[in-house]
């Protein structure tokens, strides 16, 4: 049975990301937008085997497109150290980051926030 890693992407960017101020990270999107915001996405299905290989999406959110992009980039540098933290093995397959056009923006204030998206796949073992 594999263990749910939502939990552990989410510790791992908040250990990373701790220069960020204004920052929440979390698995779904906050009630009320903060100045920046990363959520987690596990893209994986059910598996049977003692290692596979699984598949989130990180959406990040910030109050400019400069933000967004390297708080992107950061937050893909610090999912690199997951093979650091139990129950991942390794972790790669990185795609992005890519801008999104949210249909209706986010917004902070009175200003739209821009959003970025990336996906990476990591080996956890199961138990």
């Amino acid at each position: 049975r594999f263990p749910i890693t939502d939990g552990v992407v989410v510790s791992a960017l908040k250990g990373g990301l701790t220069s960020w101020s204004g920052l929440t990270v979390q698995a779904k999107l906050p009630a009320t937008m903060t100045k920046r915001v990363v959520t987690v996405r596990n893209d994986s299905g059910p598996n049977e085997l003692s290692r596979a290989s699984r598949r989130y999406g990180i959406n990040v959110w910030a109050d400019s497109s400069v933000d967004a992009e390297n708080l992107a980039l950061d937050a893909m540098a610090a999912l690199t150290e997951l093979a650091d933290f139990a129950p991942f093995a390794s972790v790669g397959s990185f795609t992005g980051p890519f801008e999104i056009n949210d249909d209706v923006p986010y917004t902070f204030g009175n200003k739209s926030m821009t959003h970025f998206y990336f996906a990476f796949q990591g080996t956890v073992t199961g138990s």
